[in-house]
C-alpha cells in the first residue's frame, strides 16, 4: 500500500483540481476575448454579423452556431485575418465543439478546464525529473489550488494550453540538461519531444515565443557557467566524451534547439503582420503619465500576489476592500519569508542545485524580456494579469520543490547543542504548519474565483447589460461604435447578457453595430436611417469606444426621432456608454 500512496495522493490533487476548475463554469458572463472565441472556433467570421442597420436582439444571439464544414485551415486564415493569435486553440475547440452538444459556453469553457486539469498531471511530472516525487505532489498541489490557474482554467481562451506546453517542455529541458550532464550527450526521444511541445507552443500562442527563446538562453547560458566555473556552480560533468563526440552533441542539440522555429517559419509573416496591428494599442495607456513608468512594476507584484492568494476586492464595500488586502498582504509576505530560504536550499542542494537554476535562469530571461516588451517597445502586457500565465508554471515548480525542503543551516562556532535542537524543532515547525496554511489560503481563494468575486470579467458584460437595461418596459436601442473585430465582440458579449434578462414579453429590443470609421459622424448620420421603431417612447444607448464624455451630441436622430441627452445616464466601464431618450412618434 506505501508505495501506491504517491499516486494516491496525485489522484486525489486531480480531483480536486477537477472539481475547481469544472464548478460554476457556466455562471460567469462571458466577454470579449471568449466572444473572439466562440466566433472562430464555431467556423464563423466578421461577414457572418449584421453590420450598420437595426436587427432585433434575438438574431445577435443567433450568430453560435456552428459551421462544422469549416476546416483549421478556413479558421486559420480567419484568425489571421480578423484576429492577432495563432490558430491551433481555436482549431481543437472547433473540433471539440463538433463532438459535444449542449450549452457552448460550457463547452468552449471546458476545453480550457481539460487543459488546466492537464497542467497539474505535468506539473507533477516536471517536479517528478526535476527534483523528486515529493515535490511533483506539491508542485501538482500548487497549481490545483492557485487561485490564478483556477482562472485562466475557466476562460475559454488560449491560456492553459500554453501553459500546459511550457510545463511540458520545461521537462525537455531539465532532462536535456540531466543527459548533458550525466550521459554527455541528448538521448534522440527527448529532443525530438522537446521540439514537438515547442512547436505546438508556438502555435498556441504568441508568448511562447518567450519562453522558447528563454528555454535557448538557460541552455546557452548554463553551459557556459559549466564550461568556464564548473567548481562554482558545482555542476561537473560526470560523462566525459571525445571532442569529436562532443561536437556531434551540440550539433544534435542545436537542431533541436532552432528546429521549433523552422517548422513556425509559414506563420511568422502573420506574426510580424499581427505585431503591428492596431487591436494591440490596448497595451498602451489612454492617457499617457508619469506613473505609466512604474505602473508595471506594481502590476507584476500584484500578478505574483494572485498568484498565491486573491480575496475579493473587486466591486466590493471599503472595507472589504482593506480587509482584503491586509489579509492578502499578511499571507504573502508570511510564505516569501518561509519560502526564500527553502527555495536557497534547492538552490545549493547538490541532488537539486541543476533543475533549480534551470528553473531559475529561464524566469529571470522572461522577466527581462517582459523589461523590454513594456519599456522598450512600449507594450505594458503587465496590464493584464492573465499574461503572466507564461512563467507562471516555473513559480509553482519551484513552490512545490521548497516546499519540501529544509532551510539551510548555517552553523555557528559557538552554537550549542540545545539551541540547534531547538531551532531545528522550530524549523520544522514552521514546515509542518507552512504547507497546510499554504493550501487552505489557495482553496479558500480557489471558491472565491469560482463564486465570481475574484478576477471579474473585463468590462463587466453583467453589469453593463443591467444598465442599458434601465426601464424593462421601455423599448431599447443599443447602437455599438466599432472599428474593428475587438470591438464588436465587446459589443456582443453585452448582447448575450442583456438577452438573458431582456425576456421576450417585454418590449421590443434593437441592436446595432454601426461603423465608427472615419469618426463617429457616420454613426450619427447612419442613426437618421433607422426605420421600423415603435410608436411609443424609446431609449437609446450609444456604446461609443474611445469617445470622451464631453464628444457625445447633445441631441441625435433616431430615423424621425429627436433623441436628447440625459446627463445622469453616463457610464465608463473601460469604454463609455451614454443614454439618449426618444420621443414618441
Amino acid at each position: 500500500m506505501h508505495r501506491y500512496r504517491p499516486y494516491l495522493s496525485l489522484a486525489g490533487i486531480l480531483i480536486l483540481g477537477t472539481v475547481l476548475r469544472f464548478a460554476q463554469l457556466e455562471a460567469k458572463p462571458i466577454w470579449l476575448d471568449e466572444i473572439l472565441t466562440g466566433l472562430f472556433s464555431f467556423g464563423r467570421n466578421h461577414d457572418n454579423i449584421p453590420l450598420d442597420a437595426v436587427f432585433p436582439l434575438a438574431q445577435f444571439v443567433d450568430i453560435f452556431q456552428l459551421n462544422s464544414s469549416a476546416s483549421c485551415g478556413q479558421i486559420a486564415e480567419t484568425v489571421a485575418r480578423e484576429s492577432t493569435h495563432p490558430p491551433l486553440f481555436f482549431c481543437l475547440t472547433h473540433e471539440w465543439l463538433k463532438g459535444n452538444e449542449g450549452a457552448w459556453i460550457w463547452q468552449a469553457r471546458s476545453l480550457s478546464a481539460l487543459f488546466g486539469v492537464g497542467a497539474i498531471a505535468a506539473m507533477y511530472g516536471l517536479n517528478r525529473i526535476a527534483f523528486s516525487r515529493q515535490a511533483g505532489l506539491m508542485g501538482a498541489a500548487a497549481i490545483a489550488v492557485s487561485p490564478f490557474a483556477v482562472y485562466l482554467s475557466q476562460e475559454a481562451r488560449h491560456y492553459t494550453l500554453p501553459m500546459l506546453l511550457v510545463i511540458l517542455s520545461l521537462s525537455g529541458l531539465i532532462q536535456i540538461q540531466k543527459d548533458l550532464l550525466h550521459r554527455g550527450k541528448v538521448r534522440p526521444w527527448v529532443g525530438i519531444t522537446w521540439v514537438i511541445f515547442n512547436t505546438l507552443g508556438l502555435y498556441s500562442h504568441y508568448f511562447f515565443l518567450l519562453a522558447w527563446v528563454a528555454e535557448l538562453f538557460t541552455i546557452f547560458a548554463l553551459s557556459l557557467g559549466q564550461y568556464l566555473h564548473p567548481e562554482r556552480l558545482g555542476l561537473q560533468q560526470e560523462s566525459s566524451s571525445a571532442p569529436p563526440k562532443r561536437m556531434v552533441t551540440w550539433l544534435s542539440l542545436g537542431g533541436y534547439s532552432w528546429l521549433p522555429l523552422l517548422l513556425y517559419f509559414p506563420w511568422l509573416p502573420t506574426l510580424h503582420n499581427h505585431f503591428s496591428r492596431p487591436e494591440t494599442d490596448w497595451f498602451k495607456p489612454f492617457e499617457p503619465s508619469w506613473v505609466d513608468s512604474v505602473t508595471p512594476i506594481f502590476q507584476t507584484l500584484a500578478g505574483w500576489l494572485v498568484m498565491i492568494v486573491a480575496f475579493p476586492v473587486e466591486n466590493q464595500p471599503l472595507w472589504i476592500v482593506i480587509l482584503s488586502v491586509i489579509l492578502m498582504l499578511l499571507c504573502w509576505g508570511y510564505f516569501l519569508l518561509s519560502i526564500v530560504p527553502r527555495l536557497k536550499a534547492v538552490l545549493t542542494s547538490q541532488s537539486t542545485r541543476l533543475s533549480g537554476l534551470t528553473l531559475l535562469v529561464f524566469t529571470v530571461v522572461i522577466l527581462l524580456e517582459y523589461l523590454i516588451l513594456v519599456y522598450g517597445l512600449g507594450k505594458d502586457i503587465t496590464s493584464a494579469v492573465r499574461y503572466h500565465f507564461i512563467y507562471y508554471p516555473v513559480i509553482c515548480a519551484l513552490l512545490g520543490a521548497s516546499l519540501t525542503m529544509n532551510p539551510v543551516v548555517i552553523k555557528e562556532k559557538n552554537n550549542s547543542a540545545p539551541v540547534k535542537g531547538l531551532i531545528g524543532k522550530l524549523r520544522e515547525k514552521g514546515k509542518l504548519y507552512l504547507i497546510p496554511s499554504f493550501l487552505i489560503v489557495g482553496l479558500i481563494s480557489s471558491v472565491f474565483v469560482v463564486s465570481n468575486w475574484v478576477f471579474q470579467k473585463s468590462y463587466d458584460p453583467a453589469g453593463v447589460a443591467r444598465q442599458l437595461n434601465l426601464e424593462p418596459t421601455v423599448p431599447l436601442v443599443v447602437v455599438v461604435g466599432y472599428e474593428n473585430m475587438q470591438e464588436v465582440a465587446l459589443g456582443l458579449s453585452f448582447a448575450l447578457e442583456l438577452d438573458k434578462i431582456r425576456t421576450r414579453n417585454l418590449p421590443e429590443t434593437g441592436w446595432a453595430f454601426m461603423t465608427r470609421s472615419p469618426s463617429y459622424q457616420s454613426v450619427w448620420e447612419n442613426l437618421n436611417s433607422v426605420s421600423g421603431l415603435p410608436p411609443s417612447a424609446v431609449n437609446l444607448w450609444i456604446v461609443a469606444p474611445g469617445l470622451r464624455q464631453r464628444e457625445y451630441p447633445p441631441q441625435l436622430m433616431l430615423g424621425d426621432r429627436l433623441c436628447n441627452l440625459d446627463p445622469s445616464q453616463y457610464y465608463r466601464l473601460g469604454i463609455p456608454y451614454q443614454l439618449y431618450r426618444c420621443g414618441e412618434e
